[in-house]
């Protein structure tokens, strides 16, 4: 479990009401990932949505392009709640890293019974996608 005060300073969570985030924390690894890691592969199964602490990561799309994350807060591994379940790129340590870590399945069990929650967080989910939706596909000729 991870601290609740820790977890709130996350600007992914912002708005996100104190009694959600004492859920969140509870479901919460705090995972550490060496530099050259290979934190998720693009086409493979999603299991685990992660929220950047520190460090930076590598995001390499299946249509050529890329994406370095770095920003504290930011939000990786979205395709573990958004079927087909595949992880859309390959994240790639390019530092030390540490993520808020959550897996799916304790994800969805916490979103059955808290739908609010689950709204919040899927609309934040929603913003992450359109930001990195040039990244996913090709560059026009």
């Amino acid at each position: 479990m991870v601290e609740v005060s820790e977890l709130a300073q996350s600007p992914f969570l912002a708005d996100i009401p104190e009694s959600d985030i004492q859920q969140l924390a509870q479901i919460a690894i705090l995972s550490n990932f060496h530099e050259g890691t290979v934190l998720f592969q693009a086409k493979q199964p999603a299991r685990s949505l992660f929220i950047l602490k520190s460090g930076a990561v590598l995001l390499c799309f299946p249509s050529g392009r890329a994406l370095v994350v770095r920003q504290t807060g930011q939000a990786l591994g979205w395709s573990s709640l958004v079927s087909p379940l595949h992880y859309t790129a390959t994240g790639i340590c390019l530092a030390d890293s540490v993520f808020y870590e959550f897996r799916n399945a304790e994800l969805f069990d916490l979103f059955r019974m808290n739908t609010p929650l689950a709204s919040r967080i899927m609309a934040k989910i929603e913003a992450v996608m359109q930001e990195r939706k040039p990244y996913r596909r090709r560059k026009a000729a």
